[in-house]
């Protein structure tokens, strides 16, 4: 046999990831509820073979579908387990990602700012300069 029982769920995790960043992309919320219930295994963890947390990209999709307080929801235990785990550059990426949806959201708390720094701070440090430049064109005075 080709592949063993247990590599068929990290296949097809693998297989659905690229479709679920691109439902995503292409703000497709059907494509997102059929790719968010599949891919609720990799919750907790990370997609294998990618360097992309489980609970970020089901967060993206939930944002999609619309269904806000579940993404965040995603987003917290990402942080949580990206920052156990030390996946800096995951870690940067999530915030980011994550500060977008509280915008959305209008928390007047301001916990996007502080993602934002996070993120920033990683991002100079790593070198993520598409990051970098992702989390600049938030601050005002570069909308003027």
């Amino acid at each position: 046999m080709l592949t063993s029982p247990r590599l068929v769920p990290v296949i097809a995790a693998l297989a659905r990831a690229g479709p679920a960043f691109l439902a995503v992309r292409q703000n497709d919320a059907v494509a997102a509820e059929a790719l968010h219930t599949a891919l609720e295994p990799v919750r907790g963890g990370t997609i294998p073979f990618l360097p992309v947390s489980g609970d970020r990209l089901l967060g993206l999709l939930a944002g999609t579908m619309g269904r806000l307080d579940a993404a965040a929801e995603h987003f917290e235990d990402a942080l949580a387990f990206l920052e156990r785990a030390g996946y800096r550059p995951e870690l940067a990426w999530t915030a980011c990602d994550y500060a977008d949806l509280l915008e959305k959201l209008g928390d007047r708390n301001d916990p996007a700012t502080m993602l934002r720094q996070q993120t920033l701070a990683i991002a100079k440090e790593l070198g993520m300069r598409p990051l970098m430049e992702r989390v600049l064109a938030h601050r005002p005075i570069l909308k003027a």
